[in-house]
């Protein structure tokens, strides 16, 4: 398997952009811009949120989850101009913080992160599905099985802080 996938890279770098255009769908073009555009706003918004962290080792994890998402943003972007797909606009790259309210918590914080994360994981999933390259359905396998190892952490990191909302018991 890695032979074939060693092979296809090498043939791949003989050809142009427009040879290499014919080679990924429509869905594929789809499925990478949208990772890109959901990347870049997730770090948008984690950054505005991470302004209002109190606990010191929940803005480690946010931070370390920000390097996650720009790690892939580096690989999404490369991939779309090696394929010369257009890049969609970037947020600003800081994020002013304006008042510090108290009514955002942590808690808060990280329950919004939460379900940034759960609502993505579909996401990865079709465009996985939807991708008939092996290169790009690899990569999107990599982003579904980083951001799961992510989203695990995260549920531990937030039980030990009783961030959750604990459902009820069930009792016999």
């Amino acid at each position: 398997m890695k032979i074939l996938r060693y092979a296809s890279r090498i043939s791949e770098l003989a050809k142009s952009t427009k040879d290499r255009q014919k080679t990924i769908n429509t869905s594929e073009v789809y499925h990478l811009w949208n990772h890109l555009m959901q990347r870049y706003n997730i770090i948008y918004v984690t950054d505005l949120l991470e302004n209002f962290v109190k606990d010191e080792d929940f803005k480690l994890i946010l931070n370390t989850g920000s390097k996650v998402l720009s790690k892939h943003v580096q690989l999404l972007e490369k991939e779309m101009l090696n394929y010369g797909i257009p890049l969609p606009n970037r947020p600003p790259k800081e994020t002013q913080r304006t008042v510090s309210l108290e009514l955002i918590s942590d808690s808060l914080i990280f329950r919004r992160v939460l379900r940034g994360i759960q609502a993505f994981l579909p996401v990865h999933t079709m465009a996985f599905i939807h991708s008939t390259s092996p290169k790009l359905r690899e990569l999107f396998m990599s982003f579904m099985i980083e951001e799961m190892k992510v989203y695990d952490k995260f549920i531990e990191y937030g039980k030990m802080k009783e961030y959750l909302f604990k459902p009820p018991l069930y009792r016999t």
